[in-house]
Formats: C-alpha cells, sequence, structure tokens
C-alpha cells in the first residue's frame, strides 16, 4: 500500500515537472540569435552553426533546476532567439544569472544562478559586441 502510495506520487511529481517545462517556449526552429549588452545595439546571428551552438548552450542550461520567478536585473546583456524574424524567447544575462522571460505574457518568468563556467559560448560572443554604457 506505502509502495503504490509513493509510486503514484512519484508519477504525479513527473506529471507535474513535464508540465512546468513544457510551459516554456521549445527551442527549435531557431534561425536567429540577436545579441546585445545593456543600452547599445545588437548583434545579429544567423549562420547556422553559430545558432546551433547558442541553442545548445541554453537548452543544456534549461535543464538544470530554474525557479519561477522575475528577477529585476540592471545591466543585463540580452540574447533573444529568433524564428525568422518572429522572437520566441528572450534570455537576460548576468555574469550570476540567467532570466528567461517568454514572448507570451501568459507564461512565467524564469531565472537560474549560473557560475563562471556555464554559457561559454555566449559569454565570448557578449564580448565580441559593443560593451553596455553606464554600467560600469
Amino acid at each position: 500500500m506505502i509502495r503504490a502510495a509513493f509510486l503514484f506520487a512519484a508519477a504525479v511529481a513527473a506529471y507535474a515537472a513535464s508540465a512546468v517545462a513544457q510551459e516554456r517556449p521549445p527551442l527549435k526552429d531557431i534561425t536567429a540569435v540577436r545579441i546585445s549588452n545593456y543600452g547599445v545595439p545588437s548583434k545579429l546571428f544567423e549562420g547556422k552553426e553559430e545558432v546551433k551552438a547558442i541553442v545548445e548552450e541554453l537548452e543544456q542550461l534549461r535543464g538544470k533546476r530554474w525557479r519561477q520567478a522575475d528577477l529585476r536585473m540592471r545591466c543585463y546583456a540580452t540574447v533573444q532567439l529568433l524564428n525568422g524574424k518572429k522572437p520566441v524567447t528572450v534570455f537576460r544575462v548576468r555574469p550570476e544569472y540567467v532570466l528567461e522571460r517568454a514572448q507570451d505574457k501568459a507564461v512565467p518568468t524564469y531565472n537560474l544562478q549560473v557560475t563562471d563556467t556555464d554559457l561559454p559560448t555566449i559569454r565570448k560572443l557578449l564580448t565580441d559586441v559593443p560593451p553596455s554604457k553606464d554600467c560600469g
């Protein structure tokens, strides 16, 4: 009886976890990525290999345990994933946090504390775009 209750609880937890994961837009059919530092012009990446590397890096990060909550951030970089010209989702990146905000306002916002070893490709690309103004 206890084993059956445990199995039922585990199944419910797994279903709930998959439902939460499904709220976020899938990172598929991404054809371009727009990256910018806070308050400066962005740079568009459309090369298949560049886009693939960025998306894979964000998918790997999505595999971690995110917190469902908005996070007020100042002086962040923006990584916007696009399907053609249509925005799919936006990541705000700081050295210590990443926040994901979907285009659909009904989808919750998520944040994750990151380390220096997370997002190496994106961090490198951010050094290639103009630096932020007034964020010294």
